[in-house]
C-alpha cells in the first residue's frame, strides 16, 4: 500500500469517526430536532443574511469574525432550512483535525493503535462541557491549530536548523489568517508558533533566517486578509468591519472594567480554574500526554542516529523508548499552549467552550497508550485493524452515555418552543422576525427566515445603539413577529399582539419565550 493511498484511507476513518462521535454530540446533527445553542444560531442567522445579499456588519450586527459567517453562509447554500449543512461543516473539521493528530503522534513513534487511542480521547473531547453544542468557532480552529502544530514538530525533527520551507511558511501564515478572521483571541498560539521559530534562529546567530520567516509568514496572513478587504471595499464597509470586529469586541464586550493589573491577573486565572474543572476528563489526559513528551524515557544518544543534516529521526529507533525530544519541541509544546491559554482567558470570562481550542493538544493523551499498545501487537495487524473498529463504537457509545446534549435526542421538531412558534408564524407568507432584548435561540432557523433588520438579536456587546434600534423596530411596527423573553417595551402592544407563549428548555437564562404579531397581520 503506498503511503499516499494509506493516507486517504486513514482520512476516511477520521471522517468516520467524526460522523459517528458528532452524530452524538452535537446538535447540528440530523438526530436532533434543532441546534438551540444561541451562537450557532447567529452564525446560521448571519449566513442566511450573506446569502442573501447582506453585508456582515454593515446590515447584519454581530461581533466575530467574516470568515465564520462566510463558512456559515456556505452551509445554508447547501441545505437553508436546518443545521444539516452545518454539520457536514464540523465532520470535515474534526476528521482534519483527527488526522492532523495521527500525523502527530507518528513523529514520536507512535502506529498500528494509535487511531484507536485517538477516537476515544475525540470522545472525551466532543461529550465535554467545552464542546457546547456544536459548531462554535474553537471547534471550527481546531484542524488550523492541529496542522499548524504538526508542521513546526515536524519541522523542528526533519529539517530544523535550516529555514522552514517558503510555501509552508505562507501555509501556515494563512492558517493564522483563517483563526484571525474567525475569532482573534485563539491567536496567541500563532505568536508563540512564529516568535518561538525566530527566536530559535536568532539564538543561532542567524538573523536573515529570522527575517525571512517572519516575512513569509506574515505574507501568508496578508493572502488570508485581502479576500475581506476586498469584499468589505466594494460594499463600503471596510469601518463597519473594522469597528465592530476589533474595537467593539476590545472596548464593549467585557461585563465590567479591571481596575488593577492585579484583578486582571486574578480573574484570568480564575477563568482558566473554571475551565479545567468542567473539563478535567479530558485536560488531565492532554496533561499527561505533554509531560510524557516532555519526561519520557529515551533511548541512549548512541542508539539514536541521525540524520544526514543533524536533525533528529522521523520515529522511534529502538523498541521500548520515547524517540529523543529536543528541548526546543518541549519549549514550542509549552509556550504554544500557555500562549494559546492566555489569549484565551485574557478577560477573565469562563465560558466553558472558550477553552474548547485548548484541545488542540488533547491528541497527546493518546501517546503513552498507543506506543505501549503498539508493542503488545507488534506484527499484528489484523488486530490493529480490528481495534479501530472497536474504537467508533466504543467511542460512540461514550458519547451516548456521557454528552450532556443527548436528552434532546430524537426529539420531535414539534416539542420544540422553535417549530411551535414556526407553525405559527408560517401563516404569513415571507414573514419578518425580530428576535427581541436576547440572543438568537433558532426561531429565524425553525422558521426558515433570514434577518431583514440590522438588530436581529441582542448581543452581549454593550452597544447602546443596538438596543435603541431594537426598540425603534417595535415602536414602528418594522416586523411582522416580534419573539421576546417577557422583557420588552410597553409600547409594543401599539402595533402587536401577544398570540403565543411557550416554556423554555431546561438549562436557558429564561424560563418563557412570548410571540408577537403585529396587529394589521391578525386572522379574521
Amino acid at each position: 500500500m503506498t503511503l499516499r493511498k494509506r493516507d486517504w484511507l486513514v482520512f476516511l476513518y477520521c471522517l468516520l469517526a467524526a460522523a459517528v462521535c458528532l452524530a452524538i454530540c452535537s446538535k447540528s446533527s440530523f438526530l436532533y430536532p434543532i441546534n438551540d445553542w444561541t451562537d450557532a444560531n447567529a452564525y446560521f442567522s448571519c449566513g442566511k443574511g450573506m446569502l442573501g445579499g447582506r453585508v456582515m456588519y454593515r446590515d447584519l450586527y454581530e461581533h466575530k469574525g467574516p470568515l465564520l459567517y462566510a463558512l456559515h453562509a456556505l452551509c445554508a447554500w447547501v441545505e437553508y432550512s436546518s443545521f444539516l449543512g452545518v454539520f457536514f461543516l464540523e465532520v470535515l473539521a474534526v476528521g482534519l483535525f483527527l488526522l492532523a493528530a495521527y500525523k502527530t503522534l507518528q513523529l514520536y513513534g507512535a502506529e498500528r493503535t494509535s487511531l484507536f487511542w485517538l477516537t476515544l480521547v475525540l470522545a472525551l473531547v466532543l461529550s465535554s462541557i467545552s464542546f457546547q453544542q456544536g459548531d462554535s468557532a474553537e471547534e471550527l480552529c481546531l484542524p488550523l491549530l492541529a496542522w499548524s502544530l504538526y508542521g513546526l514538530l515536524k519541522w523542528i525533527r526533519q529539517n530544523a536548523p535550516n529555514r522552514m520551507s517558503t510555501g509552508k511558511l505562507l501555509l501556515y501564515g494563512f492558517l493564522c489568517g483563517c483563526v484571525l478572521w474567525i475569532k482573534f483571541t485563539m491567536l496567541g498560539f500563532y505568536a508563540a508558533w512564529i516568535l518561538g521559530m525566530m527566536i530559535y534562529h536568532l539564538r543561532r546567530q542567524d538573523g536573515m533566517m529570522a527575517f525571512t520567516s517572519l516575512l513569509w509568514f506574515a505574507l501568508g496572513i496578508v493572502l488570508a486578509t485581502i479576500p475581506w478587504v476586498i469584499y468589505f471595499g466594494i460594499n463600503n464597509a471596510i469601518l463597519d468591519w473594522l469597528k465592530t470586529y476589533l474595537y467593539d469586541n476590545v472596548f464593549l464586550y467585557q461585563d465590567e472594567k479591571t481596575l488593577s493589573l492585579m484583578a486582571r491577573g486574578k480573574a484570568v486565572v480564575a477563568a482558566g480554574v473554571s475551565w479545567v474543572t468542567l473539563n478535567w476528563v479530558y485536560v488531565a489526559p492532554m496533561l499527561l500526554g505533554i509531560l510524557y513528551l516532555t519526561f519520557g524515557k529515551k533511548p541512549a544518544a548512541h542508539v539514536q542516529p541521525s540524520t544526514d543534516n543533524g536533525t533528529l529521526p522521523d520515529t522511534a529507533t529502538q523498541h521500548g523508548f520515547l524517540p529523543m525530544v529536543s528541548n526546543a519541541e518541549k519549549v514550542f509544546l509549552w509556550a504554544l499552549m500557555g500562549f494559546l491559554a492566555l489569549g484565551v482567558f485574557i478577560g477573565g470570562k469562563t465560558y466553558p467552550y472558550y477553552g474548547l481550542i485548548l484541545a488542540a493538544f488533547a491528541p497527546l493523551a493518546a501517546l503513552p497508550f498507543t506506543r505501549w499498545a503498539d508493542r503488545l501487537l507488534a506484527d499484528r495487524q489484523g488486530r490493529a485493524i480490528a481495534l479501530t473498529v472497536i474504537g467508533i463504537t466504543c467511542a460512540g457509545m461514550f458519547c451516548l452515555a456521557v454528552s450532556p446534549n443527548t436528552p434532546d435526542l430524537l426529539k420531535p421538531r414539534e416539542d420544540t418552543m422553535q417549530y411551535r412558534f414556526a407553525a405559527i408564524i408560517d401563516q404569513t407568507p415571507d414573514a419578518t422576525l425580530l428576535n427581541y432584548g436576547f440572543m438568537d435561540a433558532g426561531f429565524y432557523t425553525a422558521c426558515n427566515i433570514a434577518p431583514t433588520v440590522k438588530y436581529f438579536h441582542q448581543t452581549n456587546v454593550h452597544l447602546q445603539e443596538m438596543l435603541d434600534e431594537q426598540i425603534r423596530y417595535i415602536e414602528e411596527g418594522v416586523t411582522d413577529y416580534v419573539v421576546t423573553r417577557g422583557r420588552q417595551p410597553d409600547t409594543i402592544a401599539n402595533h402587536y399582539d401577544l398570540v403565543a407563549t411557550e416554556e423554555s428548555p431546561d438549562g436557558f437564562w429564561y424560563d418563557y419565550v412570548y410571540l408577537y404579531r403585529r396587529k394589521d397581520l391578525a386572522v379574521s
